[in-house]
């Protein structure tokens, strides 16, 4: 899990605690928030990427061990986790703030 994400989650948590922003202010936080959480769920889409192909050539290669498919395995199915978690917390943020 990267160092932000736990902060990020904890933003969105409290936004949806809250009734849905009527104010411009609280408008305007709701859609940085959500702006902050497209860009990290674009860039653990790019991360997502890097380890799959890491995994597919350490499947390739004759020379890999299985102890590091199985570690980078697990790298993928946490970034898989997080991901979808990341983005249900998303489209409920948005939902609340329509």
């Amino acid at each position: 899990m990267t160092d932000s994400l736990p902060l990020l989650e904890t933003e969105i948590r409290s936004l949806l605690d809250n009734p849905p922003a009527r104010s411009r202010t609280a408008r305007e936080l709701v859609e940085h928030t959500l702006t902050d959480g497209y860009a990290h769920a674009l860039a653990l889409d790019g991360h997502r990427l890097r380890v799959e192909r890491r995994l597919r050539d350490l499947v390739r290669s004759a020379a890999a061990a299985g102890a590091q498919v199985a570690d980078v395995s697990r790298e993928l199915a946490e970034i898989d986790t997080e991901l979808a978690r990341l983005r249900a917390l998303l489209s409920t943020l948005r939902a609340h703030a329509l």
